[in-house]
C-alpha cells in the first residue's frame, strides 16, 4: 500500500490541513530521502511520521473528540480508550460483529476491520507479502492478551477484542510486513511478528498511549537487522569444513 494512503488511514477525522502537510514532509524527506530513499530507510516512514505527530500534537489525535459532532448509532468513544479504563466492562459495550464491520470510533480507515482482512488476504494470495509476519503478529496479540486476561480478568480485554479493535490487523497485514524494514527469512519473520503482536498488547495495557501501534512497529523495525542474522543452514557445508 502506498505510504501516503497508510498515513491517511491512520489519521483521525478532521485533522487540520497543516498537520497533514507537516506529516507528508516528515514522511518523505526525513523518513525516506534522508536515508537514501526506497530500500534504505531503517524504520517505517509512516510510523516514524505518526509517532512524531502524536508526540508533538497529541490534542489532534483524540478519536473520541474528533467524532463528537457526528450522529452515529455506536458508543461514541474510542474502543481502546474505554477498554483501557474499564476492561471487560468497557468491552461489553461493543459486539464483535460491530467491531468487524467498522462500527467503532477509530481513525479514518484503521477501524474498517473486515476490509483490512480482505485486503491482507489478497496480498498473501498474490505473494505480495509472506504469511509468516501477519500470522505470528496475530498469535502474539492473542497470546499476550490471553496471559493478561488470566492474570487480571476484570481489567484486561479479551483476545478477540484486541484483534478487532483499532489498528491491530492494519499493523499485522500492512505495517509490520513493509519489505524494507522487516526480516526476509521465515524464522526471523515469525519471531518479528510474534514479538510485535505481544508488544502491541503490552503498550495498550500499560503505557499512556491508547493504541501504541506506531511505537510497536518502530521497535520491531530496529530488531529486524539482528533477526536477519538468523539464517538457514546450508546442508553439506559441514563436510567441506572437515575435508
Amino acid at each position: 500500500m502506498p505510504l501516503a494512503i497508510l498515513l491517511a488511514v491512520m489519521l483521525p477525522v478532521g485533522v487540520p490541513w497543516w498537520l497533514v502537510v507537516i506529516g507528508c514532509f516528515i514522511m518523505i524527506f526525513i523518513g525516506k530521502k534522508l536515508f537514501g530513499g526506497m530500500g534504505a530507510y531503517p524504520v517505517h516512514p509512516v510510523m516514524l511520521t505518526y509517532a512524531m505527530l502524536v508526540i508533538s500534537w497529541p490534542q489532534h489525535f483524540d478519536n473520541t473528540k474528533a467524532l463528537l459532532s457526528y450522529n452515529w448509532d455506536v458508543p461514541m468513544i474510542d474502543v481502546l480508550q474505554i477498554s483501557k479504563t474499564y476492561g471487560l466492562n468497557g468491552e461489553a459495550l461493543f459486539s464483535w460483529q460491530d467491531l468487524l464491520m467498522g462500527n467503532q470510533v477509530a481513525a479514518l480507515g484503521n477501524g474498517m476491520v473486515l476490509f483490512i482482512i480482505i485486503g491482507g488476504l489478497m496480498l498473501i494470495l498474490m505473494n505480495a507479502i509472506s504469511w509468516h509476519i501477519p500470522t505470528a503478529f496475530i498469535l502474539g496479540v492473542v497470546g499476550m492478551s490471553t496471559i493478561l486476561q488470566l492474570i487480571d480478568p476484570e481489567l484486561s480485554a479479551s483476545p478477540l477484542f484486541h484483534l478487532l479493535s483499532a489498528s491491530t490487523l492494519l499493523g499485522a497485514f500492512f505495517l509490520a510486513t513493509e519489505t524494507t524494514t522487516s526480516p526476509v527469512n521465515p524464522i526471523p519473520m515469525l519471531i518479528y511478528g510474534f514479538f510485535g503482536g505481544a508488544l502491541l498488547v503490552l503498550l495498550r495495557s500499560f503505557s499512556d498511549h491508547i493504541d501504541g501501534i506506531a511505537f510497536t512497529i518502530l521497535i520491531i523495525n530496529f530488531m529486524a537487522p539482528l533477526l536477519d542474522r538468523i539464517t538457514p543452514r546450508i546442508c553439506g557445508m559441514e563436510l567441506g569444513h572437515h575435508a
